[in-house]
């Protein structure tokens, strides 16, 4: 199975890149030079083998413009959404220039006087108040209180992801990560929290949903591999709306993984909800409903508990990934101190906090006094996500190419198996247990040499035969 990214470039053409093309600038291989050796810590040699090779350089590639540069590529690798700017750059622009309040304002410019000082680590009380609000709208439905005091800001949700789970767990213990899952969790997990990721194999016969959705039985399987291995599991990491299979979990499905984790000693649950607002399909389309976490508890009349936490950002919902504004909340309070001080080295610079507040909060404009910004900005997010889903859809059905139904994030999940070649031995079995010290990525690891001979086959050969993709208008 092979996933991509949603076409959500305005761009008529696509280059894909060979991961060739996309290398580290900063070859790890080079690293292990014995006069680098003395310059370089064994941590920061292997810190950068962590990231996909594909997402070394993902920022730094020459961008596709038909007429500036036509050899340029529009980046598929990186979960960005780039559909939305027409809303997002005005309304910076413009509330980055709105006057000051302070007595030293003057004209023009967002920028307070006291944004020159330190502020609180997890957040000024300005901006925690705003995203405090707008979790329990779009995360919630209202369902679930979100109280500011219990919420962190930080520069990005990997940040705060690993500063909470730095608080979690010691180093070697490990998190449970049902597969398949977002690539990068592998470096935002080891490269300095030194955690052991456990996939949770999940895969069922056939090819939907639901036989991706984690049960208690996967659960407990990779939970008893991993204390086989001497490697105690310490948080359980959902990701839901999914990357990368573009879905959400159903209510049940939730509700079963958090009470298998709470039927072990202290084990958490963490819900990456980074993609809640960006739901494009309902019931009526046959998706589950987006359920939080925190609607779970809401149903069942009870808190997340010390045990239970979420995160969130900016970056994909507002696709404002540039601006590194990522949120956890937690009701556990004996974490509470250490994760506001982790905080102080992953802290969001005072204009930024200040901007995020307003595009939260600030008012559609005076003819609908009660309509807020980014809840109209949220619709029209929703309904380009449909149009391009829809468009790419009806490709891949024209090209009789299966894919999970999706409703939500930026992916769609095709499965590219009937076009493997393994020649005339067949495809190999998979192997689902056994240590994977040492390797690069754990997702590729699990697979036989021969399959993933076959997949970068495969993946090459799309890269030559089709790698300039023209969209319809």
């Amino acid at each position: 199975n092979l996933d991509i990214s949603m076409l959500v470039s305005s761009g008529r053409r696509v280059l894909s890149v060979t991961r060739a093309r996309l290398l580290s600038t900063v070859a790890v291989a080079s690293m292990e030079d014995g006069s680098l050796r003395a310059h370089v810590s064994r941590r920061g040699r292997e810190a950068p083998a962590l990231l996909p090779r594909y997402l070394s350089d993902a920022r730094g590639v020459e961008t596709f413009d038909a007429v500036s540069r036509p050899d340029g590529v529009l980046q598929l690798s990186v979960a960005e959404n780039q559909m939305i700017s027409d809303w997002l750059v005005p309304r910076i622009r413009s509330i980055a220039a709105s006057p000051a309040s302070d007595a030293h304002g003057g004209g023009a410019g967002l920028f307070e006087q006291a944004d020159i000082f330190y502020q609180q680590t997890h957040g000024t009380p300005q901006c925690r108040a705003a995203v405090a609000a707008h979790m329990e709208r779009v995360l919630c439905g209202g369902s679930y209180p979100i109280d500011p005091d219990k919420l962190v800001v930080g520069a990005g949700c990997n940040a705060v992801l690993e500063n909470l789970l730095f608080a979690l767990a010691d180093a070697g213990e490990g998190v449970l990560v049902p597969r398949p899952y977002y690539a990068a969790f592998e470096f935002d997990l080891r490269a300095r929290a030194a955690l052991e990721v456990l996939p949770v194999a999940i895969r069922r016969g056939g090819f939907e949903a639901s036989g991706y959705y984690p049960t208690a039985d996967a659960l407990e399987a990779a939970y008893a591999s991993a204390l086989s291995r001497g490697i105690a599991p310490r948080v359980l990491l959902l990701s839901s709306p999914n990357n990368p299979l573009g879905f959400c979990y159903p209510e049940e499905v939730l509700a079963e993984c958090w009470d298998w984790a709470e039927s072990k000693e202290n084990l958490h649950v963490i819900s990456d909800e980074i993609y809640a607002g960006s739901v494009y399909r309902t019931p009526a389309d046959g998706q589950p409903p987006w359920t939080s976490l925190a609607t779970v508890a809401a149903r069942r009349g009870r808190q997340l508990g010390p045990s239970a936490h979420l995160v969130w950002a900016l970056s994909k919902d507002f696709a404002l990934s540039g601006l590194r504004v990522g949120a956890l909340y937690t009701e556990n309070e004996a974490i509470r101190t250490p994760l506001q001080k982790l905080n102080d080295l992953c802290q969001v610079g005072s204009p930024t906090q200040a901007i995020v507040s307003r595009l939260l909060t600030d008012q559609l404009d005076a003819a609908t006094p009660r309509k807020l910004w980014c809840a109209a900005m949220e619709e029209a997010n929703a309904a380009r996500l449909r149009s391009r889903y829809d468009r790419l859809t009806a490709v891949l059905d024209q090209g009789g190419l299966r894919y999970l139904d999706a409703g939500a994030g930026l992916f769609l999940w095709i499965d590219l198996r009937p076009f493997l070649s393994y020649g005339d031995s067949g495809p190999p079995q998979r192997e689902n247990s056994g240590s994977w010290a040492g390797a690069v990525g754990v997702e590729e690891a699990l697979l036989p040499a021969r399959e993933a001979e076959a997949e970068r086959a495969l993946y090459l050969r799309l890269i030559h035969e089709f790698g300039r993709l023209l969209l319809a208008a």
